[in-house]
């Protein structure tokens, strides 16, 4: 099993409150079809979901984690031309992708937190 040394959890939205807000309107206020699965599962309305928190912070004992959107990515990262939204693992080999948005997409309308959590747990035991 690779030693894990980080976990990113990267978003298909920009950061910034300017676009958080414009991505808001356009999903909630304009009905458009935007895919940003993992902010589906993140967050409910307003706010993050306090059981995506309660999963971050129980990854946080183990490891060190960081929840980014696409546009603030380390280059590292960036180099690698992953599609989002995505989960990486850092290892200490290199990088490894532990969910891409086809395993996002395949989670299909339980866009849950706990069915979240139990995908996200099966690929890392597949996976590392």
């Amino acid at each position: 099993m690779k030693k894990v040394k980080a976990l990113f959890f990267i978003y298909n939205a920009d950061g910034g409150l300017l676009n958080e807000l414009k991505y808001w309107i356009d999903k909630n206020l304009l009905k458009k079809q935007i895919a940003c699965e993992l902010c589906d599962i993140s967050h409910g309305t307003f706010f993050v979901k306090f059981e995506w928190q309660k999963f971050v912070k129980k990854l946080e004992e183990e490891y060190t984690v960081e929840v980014l959107h696409k546009d603030e990515i380390p280059q590292k990262i960036k180099e690698k031309n992953y599609s989002f939204p995505c989960v990486i693992a850092e290892t200490e080999e290199d990088l490894v992708e532990l969910m891409d948005s086809k395993s996002f997409k395949d989670l299909g309308e339980s866009k849950g937190v706990e069915e979240f959590s139990k995908e996200f747990y099966a690929k890392v035991s597949k996976t590392l």
